[in-house]
């Protein structure tokens, strides 16, 4: 299938709809610093310079696809945030005015997850209901790149259109990874010594390790005003697009804590704290490192790493796109047992063979007592909720949540905590404690039902809103559950500085 690329950038999404089959037969950046890199890597795809404002539908190839990701800079969490206001965001509208013009088979848009916010919330509304009028099914969700063995924490909100005259349905790739691919697995033989650069130009090709130079710019006092360092054995921080907000290398120790906003280098191991360089940044991002980043300004090569899709992830959302169009493309063995999550699952009798009723009792006047201090370590279960129970959740007046007939192996019913209602349509906003989990029938909420209809019971209590508004998350397990800590989510939070 043939596809276009807009906002194109060094081409991540592009590297991964490449490897998953895909043409991309043209492409559209209108950034200068970016044009050799981009051609070095897809030499065999049309790339357009133009002002994508300027573009109109004839100027562009037909093909089965678009995919690109517009400025996100409008919509980040760590900038000003003006949404629609900032011509950076108005080129959404742009995306959209080419997918009318070219009607592709589907779409897909990346942005940061800032888009979702509360603040954009009548904007976001109008881009899809744009999507929606120009005939397609749209669907969205909010990805963690850690989840698809990519070494980082990096959550980006993904746009998936398909014209509604198909049947094809898009489906999101499920988690593949249990485990997280750590600073260790993904940059520790990188051993060479870097190249170091401030303001001056760029000095050729590192001898060793190609773009293995590293920004030495000042750190200022947002920089230090908290901690940039994971340690060896961590995923990242989120690869960013401004070389001075790049992570610091893990062989240094966690920065020391002065106060709220302040942290300094550790005493006595000042030497050991350097930027990620350029290399390191791709390697993290999932840039195979035959992938040459062209430059003469060292900040320019980490705006192209930073601002890029990782490869991988694309490649998952690309198989996914495949699997939709299994009538036009062939996903091979290979690729079949890589996107595969066997998920066993356990018949609610089972359960009840094991637990005579209650499962987990949080009850306790001890654990009532001030239950809105978040406990990170705590796990934490989504749940979908059915359409006719919504309302209950909404007004967060809902005491019991209930599962089906069986249960995923894969959670552990012992260590649940928390648990989060999820939202069709929306995601999730609202936590509650899991009182008690036990043994129960699905005639406890709806009488009509036998007795003898087992299913599991939560009884749940109302703590607080967790996010300003509602997050899209992925149901990793059959599209129903998700089991994670408050710790990870709270990653969600974390500020990116991207100006």
């Amino acid at each position: 299938m043939k596809i276009v690329s807009l906002f194109a950038g060094c081409g991540g999404l592009d590297l991964g709809f490449e490897k998953a089959g895909f043409n991309i037969v043209w492409a559209n950046e209108f950034d200068k610093a970016i044009h050799a890199t981009y051609r070095f890597n897809h030499p065999n795809t049309i790339l357009n310079t133009f002002d994508i404002r300027t573009l109109r539908g004839e100027d562009i190839p037909d093909c089965d696809g678009i995919i690109g990701g517009p400025p996100c800079q409008a919509w980040s969490e760590g900038g000003k945030r003006l949404g629609i206001k900032d011509p950076r965001g108005q080129l959404f509208l742009d995306y959209i005015r080419i997918v009318k013009d070219k009607k592709p088979k589907f779409f897909v848009i990346e942005n940061v997850q800032g888009i979702l916010d509360e603040k954009h919330k009548e904007s976001l509304e109008k881009f899809m209901k744009s999507l929606q009028d120009a005939g397609y099914n749209l669907t969205y969700e909010l990805l963690n790149a850690a989840d698809y063995k990519i070494p980082q924490d990096r959550f980006r909100v993904f746009f998936v259109g398909i014209r509604n005259d198909l049947t094809n349905k898009y489906t999101f790739p499920n988690a593949v990874n249990t485990e997280p691919i750590t600073m260790k697995q993904a940059i520790g033989d990188i051993v060479e010594s870097p190249r170091y650069y401030a303001d001056e130009l760029v000095d050729g090709d590192h001898p060793q390790r190609l773009n293995h130079d590293v920004y030495v710019g000042t750190y200022d006092a947002k920089y230090m005003a908290r901690n940039r360092v994971r340690s060896w054995n961590e995923t990242s921080f989120t690869i960013q697009a401004q070389a001075r907000n790049t992570p610091l290398h893990p062989q240094a120790p966690k920065m020391s804590y002065i106060s709220s906003s302040q942290r300094i280098f550790a005493r006595g191991y000042e030497h050991l704290y350097r930027r990620l360089s350029v290399r390191e940044c791709a390697r993290i991002q999932t840039f195979p490192d035959n992938f040459k980043f062209i430059y003469q300004d060292v900040k320019d090569g980490y705006k192209m790493v930073g601002n890029a899709v990782p490869p991988r992830l694309a490649w998952y959302l690309a198989i996914q796109m495949k699997k939709s169009f299994a009538d036009q493309m062939t996903i091979s063995k290979k690729e079949r047992e890589q996107i595969q999550q066997p998920i066993k699952q356990v018949p609610i009798a089972k359960i009840a063979e094991q637990y005579s009723k209650i499962i987990v009792n949080n009850a306790y006047p001890e654990f009532l007592k001030d239950i809105t201090g978040l406990k990170l370590n705590k796990r934490v279960l989504f749940g979908l909720v059915k359409s006719d129970n919504v309302e209950y959740y909404i007004n967060h007046s809902a005491k019991i949540y209930y599962t089906g007939k069986k249960f995923p192996t894969t959670i552990d019913l012992n260590k649940l905590y928390y648990f989060m209602p999820y939202i069709k349509g929306q995601g999730v906003r609202d936590l509650y404690l899991i009182k008690i989990a036990r043994m129960g029938s699905k005639k406890e909420v709806h009488p009509e039902c036998e007795d003898s209809d087992l299913r599991l019971v939560f009884e749940i209590q109302y703590i607080k809103q967790l996010f300003k508004c509602y997050r899209p998350v992925h149901l990793n397990i059959w599209h129903t559950f998700t089991d994670t800590t408050i710790e990870t989510l709270l990653k969600m939070d974390e500020i990116e500085e991207v100006i």
